[in-house]
Formats: C-alpha cells, structure tokens, sequence
C-alpha cells in the first residue's frame, strides 16, 4: 500500500523543483522555508476530512512530541539554510541527484532507532547510489568539491535523520495529523528565523505571486502526507528511495529546460541512481 503514495511523492517533489530554484531569486533560505510550510498548512488541513486522526489529540504520548522538538529545533534550519543556497548557487543537474543519497544515510539510522534492516538487493541500491554521487562529485583533473554540492549532501543526512524520525512520531498519531503538526511547527520556526536573520522584508512580495504559491502548498500538502502514508505503512529507507527518483525527473528538467551540461559522467551517475533506486525499492 506503500508504493503508491511514495510515487505520488516522487512526481511531485521532483516536478516542483524548478519553482523552487527560480523562487530563490527573490526569497531568503529562511523566508523560503516559510512560504513553503505556511502555504501547506490549510491544504493539510483539508486532508482531516479523508484521513483518520488520533483518538485523543490531546493526550498524544511523548512519543509523538520528541522528533518534533528535534526536526523543528535543529533539523529544519540546518536543512532549510543548505538545500535553497545549494539550490540557489548550483546548477540543479548537480545538487538535487544528490538527495537521492537520502536513502543511503537513512538506513543507518533507521536500523539504529527502528530496527529495520535492508536486504541484500536492498544494500546493493545503496551501493549504486554511494557511487553514482561520488561520480556527480568529482571533478576532472582535481579533487575538489563544490560548495553548492557539499551543502546538499549536509541536507541530505538531516532529511535521513528527520525521515526516521517522522516514523517514530507517526506511529504515535496518524500520517495527516502528524504532516499538521510538523508543518505549523516548521512555520513558526521559520517565522522566528526570518527576524533573527534579517528577511521578514521579503514577506512583501509574496502578494505578487500569491496564487502560484497557493497551488505550490497544495502540492507540499500532497506531497509531504503522501510521505508520510508511504512511511506509515512501508520500510523507510525504501519509500525514500522511491521518492528520491523523483529528483531525477528534477535533474533532466535542469538539463533540457534550462540547458544545463550533461556531461557522460552525469550520464553514468544518473543511471547508478535510477538502479539503486529501483533495487532499493523493490527489495
């Protein structure tokens, strides 16, 4: 039950890509986050009406409560500041095949807190993933790395830890009353960033693309529940290997609508991410 939703993530996270990078032209690392949560929160409210909630809201375990203090506290403004600067100052064909390592980080801590453990097919998806980043990385004739695809890869360790952690909470409510709670946490969090970091001005201009931000919280709504379901119901490390081919899609987008270099080493690396991908999500 599982595939579904995490497909349906996939299409969306990595077709919204594009927004995404052309938004932080005008908007902050910080007021980005927010225009991204707060636009969601009343298209994740509407989702109460077609999925179940907790029995007792107000009494919801401390289960429920402690991934939520470590996501919104530490999690979400690490994360946050380094994908939309990585975003921002890279070529999109280079960062975004990078979160596809998401899955790689994810099932060691996974088998850490949950306890779930891939199988063979499983560990050689994470393989072909490792390598197919070691391949976008390296740069002929030197050793460096560029910042942009450094700041991602920081990204993508705090989205693993933060996808384990969702499990734990889910399983202590259900995925749409958790997707709510996470995404109002995330707003007043960025809310509170925005004045300590000098970016509340850029609220102004929300009010000339307001109608476009609305249809991009439905699909952040959409998006991070139908995560959330696929977590509630399928091995973590897996549902975001899927969703992680989504960035793919986002990756070819930067290469044949804004002309960016595809070059024979992205070529190989691209086909590591969709094997691992695959091995990884039906393992």
């Amino acid at each position: 039950m599982w595939l579904p939703f995490a497909i349906l993530a996939a299409i969306i996270s990595g077709s919204r890509r594009i927004y995404d990078k052309h938004l932080t032209k005008s908007f902050g690392n910080f007021s980005m986050g927010f225009i991204v949560q707060a636009f969601s929160l009343l298209p994740t409210l509407v989702l109460f009406f077609f999925f179940p909630l907790p029995k007792d809201i107000l009494h919801l375990p401390w289960q429920f409560w402690w991934p939520l203090l470590i996501i919104w506290l530490i999690l979400y403004p690490v994360q946050t500041y380094f994908m939309y600067r990585s975003m921002r100052e890279g070529e999109l064909s280079s960062v975004t095949p990078i979160l596809a390592l998401v899955p790689a980080f994810n099932v060691i801590t996974s088998f850490l807190l949950l306890h779930e453990v891939p199988s063979i097919a499983g560990i050689f998806g994470v393989a072909g993933i490792i390598f197919g980043t070691f391949l976008l990385l390296k740069k002929k004739g030197t050793h460096m790395k560029s910042k942009p695809e450094l700041w991602m890869i920081i990204t993508t360790v705090g989205i693993a830890i933060g996808s384990t952690l969702d499990k734990i909470s889910i399983s202590a409510s259900t995925p749409v009353f958790y997707s709510f709670m996470n995404t109002l946490g995330a707003s007043i969090m960025f809310i509170i960033l925005m004045y300590v970091y000098k970016e509340k001005n850029e609220i102004k201009k929300i009010g000339n693309i307001f109608w476009p931000l609305m249809l991009l919280g439905v699909f952040q709504a959409i998006s991070f529940t139908a995560s959330m379901l696929a977590f509630a119901n399928g091995p973590t490390s897996y549902v975001l290997a899927i969703r992680g081919g989504g960035y793919v899609i986002a990756a070819l987008w930067g290469i044949f609508i804004m002309k960016e270099s595809f070059s024979s080493r992205k070529r190989i690396a691209f086909a590591c991410f969709i094997l691992g991908v695959v091995l990884l999500a039906f393992a």
